[in-house]
């Protein structure tokens, strides 16, 4: 495998180390929309050194024909590519040998065959992008924050809580002066925080200024930017992300499993519940008063007959460098197959057509996770 000019190594080789420390020292925070291995690559701050020790060991862990092309996948499309990273080191770590990608064509193809002591199973990793529309308010509005920070003073902290909407391609001039008036007409700020603001065409600028403490580096001056909302679409993405994956399922030879890796603001079990098995529905009289609720058998994996195409789903909610819970299964109501050992000490959930609700299994396993040794917390 030939030179990777990103940092300077020779991917496969013994003793690899995927990211190297920075040859100077660059203790910033991460920039706005920074890329996660450009950060990796010049940051010499704690919480980096930790990340680059997670991601060197877990990929030296892999078997070794695919550490180089999930190194290159981390720098070109990183959400997905972290997200197999975990899911082949989960089924490492829960006792199963894996091979990446085998035989096939390149669309039918699983990402992984994990042959337990006991049972093998084919695995399908999926990484929806949930919220999408925040990335984009975040574009729109990273340009408007950076000219923020140029332009305040070094020593004022300068809480930003609301911004014109401006597009790439909009003019910043008139943003860019008027921010400059407002700073100076705000003057050598004490120790009580000063407010300013104004309405352009486009929308509010509001700023609060508070200065810094005494030993406070001058390094960057945004302490706080506008919130990022949105709407919770974790049921949405996660039933698309599913469906689009049939084939790969359908073409396994194997039970199937497929790994979804759900990281909305807003994720929760109770999401992927509906997503996979449906919900609780209230009925009313023709009164309109309430007489109780029913069971909607409407998720993904309700309904229909014969073999299903996925054996389970492995769902990993919000899993990230500081790690996050174990995944729970959600086993398909209609597979009548065996499945690995190791997997059913996972939490499991399933849907029970004859009760109409989902029932849980607590796990007999913790702490699986844990073997990947993700970033502490505390750095």
């Amino acid at each position: 495998m030939g030179r990777d000019r990103r940092d300077g190594v020779t991917p496969g080789e013994e003793g690899e180390v995927w990211f190297p420390e920075p040859s100077r020292a660059d203790d910033a925070a991460g920039y706005r929309g920074e890329h996660t291995t450009d950060w990796l690559r010049r940051s010499t701050h704690p919480r980096a050194e930790a990340a680059r020790r997670f991601l060197n060991e877990n990929l030296s862990a892999l078997p070794q024909e695919h550490r180089g092309a999930l190194y290159r996948m981390l720098h070109e499309r990183w959400h997905s590519a972290f997200f197999e990273l975990i899911v082949g080191r989960t089924l490492q770590a829960l006792g199963a040998t894996i091979e990446v990608e085998p035989g096939g064509a390149s669309d039918t193809r699983v990402d992984f065959v994990a042959r337990f002591p006991d049972t093998t199973v084919a695995v399908e990793a999926v990484s929806p992008v949930f919220g999408s529309e925040v990335g984009e308010t975040a574009k729109r509005r990273n340009p408007l924050l950076d000219i923020v920070e140029s332009e305040s003073p070094p020593r004022v902290w300068v809480m930003v809580s609301s911004l014109p909407d401006l597009g790439p391609q909009d003019s910043k001039k008139r943003f860019r002066s008027t921010l400059r008036r407002l700073l100076a007409e705000a003057g050598d700020v004490t120790s009580s925080p000063v407010e300013v603001a104004e309405e352009l065409p486009e929308g509010t600028l509001r700023l609060r200024l508070v200065k810094k403490g005494v030993g406070v580096s001058p390094g960057r001056s945004v302490g706080i930017e506008p919130a990022l909302t949105t709407w919770d679409d974790t049921e949405r993405r996660v039933r698309r992300a599913i469906a689009r994956k049939r084939r790969q399922g359908r073409q396994a030879g194997v039970p199937a499993l497929v790994a979804v890796h759900a990281t909305g603001i807003a994720s929760s079990y109770e999401e992927v519940d509906m997503a996979l098995f449906g919900r609780e529905v209230a009925t009313a009289g023709s009164d309109g008063h309430l007489l109780g609720t029913r069971f909607e058998a409407d998720g993904v994996f309700a309904g229909g007959s014969g073999k299903p195409t996925w054996a389970a789903a492995l769902v990993f909610l919000n899993v990230g460098f500081l790690g996050g819970p174990d995944p729970v299964m959600y086993l398909h109501p209609r597979f009548e197959g065996r499945l690995p050992e190791a997997l059913q000490a996972l939490e499991r959930r399933t849907y029970d057509a004859e009760v109409g609700a989902i029932l849980t299994e607590e796990p007999s396993s913790t702490g699986v996770l844990g073997a990947l040794r993700f970033v502490s917390r505390d750095v």
